[in-house]
C-alpha cells in the first residue's frame, strides 16, 4: 500500500471523523473507500473479462435462424468471401 499526504479543510476533517465514528471504521479505511468510490464514478474499471461476458450476453440475445451454419468460425473465408471450405 502506498502512502499519500494531502491538505483538507477543517470541515472535511470533521465530516471524516463523524462518518468514521458512525460507520465504526478507522478514518484511513473510510477515506480509502471514499476515494475508490469517487474514482469508480469518474473512471470506472474496465475488465476485459467483464467486457467479453457482456458481449457474449448481448450475442445470446440476437435472433438466430435454426438453419444457421455451425462451422462459421472454421470456415469464415467460405462464408465471408466464397473461398473453399476447409472440410471439402
Amino acid at each position: 500500500m502506498q502512502r499519500i499526504s494531502l491538505h483538507i479543510s477543517d470541515e472535511t476533517k470533521q465530516r471524516i471523523d463523524l462518518a468514521a465514528k458512525a460507520k465504526n471504521k478507522v478514518e484511513s479505511e473510510l477515506i480509502r473507500e471514499a476515494i475508490d468510490a469517487g474514482l469508480n464514478l469518474i473512471s470506472p474499471k474496465s475488465s476485459s473479462a467483464k467486457n467479453l461476458l457482456r458481449l457474449a450476453q448481448m450475442a445470446e440475445q440476437l435472433p438466430s435462424k435454426a438453419n444457421a451454419p455451425k462451422d462459421v468460425s472454421e470456415n469464415l473465408d467460405y462464408y465471408a468471401w466464397g473461398e473453399r471450405r476447409k472440410d471439402e
